[in-house]
């Protein structure tokens, strides 16, 4: 196996160091796809110093959204981006990753080695909101895409899946699936864990179905949250707390 991790960034950047550190032992690739202008068409700030410092050893690779695209395509161009890159590169395995993934690094040892028989993985994940140990309950019902095998046709696909996730990672080449059991692994998903909130609402993909009001509601609710409130964004999931993990 040559594992390639596709990360994709804009905002968030104070967590996609974390999130690396936790692979980075396991996978023989890094890959960057970064931003300065989001798929809504704003621009970042910081990104282009961010940058800077990352290690010379991971692959950057700029994505300039397309103005005659919704975000959703962009996402999907930008995606395939980074899977033509790892064939470049002869990866036989990838891994579609955001600044917010965070996986356990004895679990992503162990999934990996499972991972390695079949087309595509699957893990469910736990979101956290607002702090790093206030996590949402029950789980979402999607679920993310772990490594997949990378063959030379392989391409971003509105394929189906046996299970729920975003079609905008999901790929063509899915024959042989395996769902990980949430005994084995486990995404956690820094969702709404940000410096800037109102850069993460005002720039997610979903924004484009929202009002300047919805908005402004959701970083109310934000900011005024607290353990074991429902959150309306999260369809009335409930606020827990847990461990804070990785010491974010």
């Amino acid at each position: 196996m040559k594992l390639a991790a596709l990360y994709t960034i804009f905002d968030g950047l104070e967590l996609l160091k974390g999130s690396i550190k936790q692979i980075e032992n396991d996978v023989d690739v890094i890959i960057i796809g970064w931003q300065k202008v989001s798929n809504t068409f704003n621009e970042s700030k910081e990104i282009e110093s961010f940058i800077k410092t990352l290690p010379s050893k991971y692959i950057l690779i700029e994505y300039k959204p397309q103005s005659n695209m919704i975000p959703n395509d962009n996402e999907r161009m930008k995606h395939q981006q980074l899977l033509n890159k790892a064939k470049e590169l002869e990866c036989t395995h990838f891994l579609f990753l955001a600044t917010d993934h965070y996986y356990k690094t004895e679990e992503f040892k162990r999934a990996k080695e499972i991972a390695l028989n079949y087309d595509v993985t699957t893990s469910k994940m736990f979101t956290y909101y607002k702090q790093a140990n206030w996590q949402l309950t029950p789980i979402e019902d999607y679920q993310m895409p772990f490594i997949c095998k990378l063959y030379n046709n392989t391409k971003i696909d509105s394929n189906k899946y046996p299970v729920h996730t975003d079609p905008c990672v999901r790929v063509n080449t899915c024959n042989k699936f395996y769902e990980f059991k949430e005994s084995e692994l486990m995404l956690h998903h820094y969702s709404v864990i940000r410096q800037d909130i109102e850069l993460k609402f005002n720039n997610s993909a979903a924004s484009i179905r929202w009002s300047k009001k919805d908005i402004e509601q959701f970083i109310k609710e934000y900011k005024e949250a607290k353990i074991n409130d429902s959150i309306s964004y999260f369809k009335g999931r409930r606020l827990i707390e847990v461990d804070n993990y990785f010491t974010l």
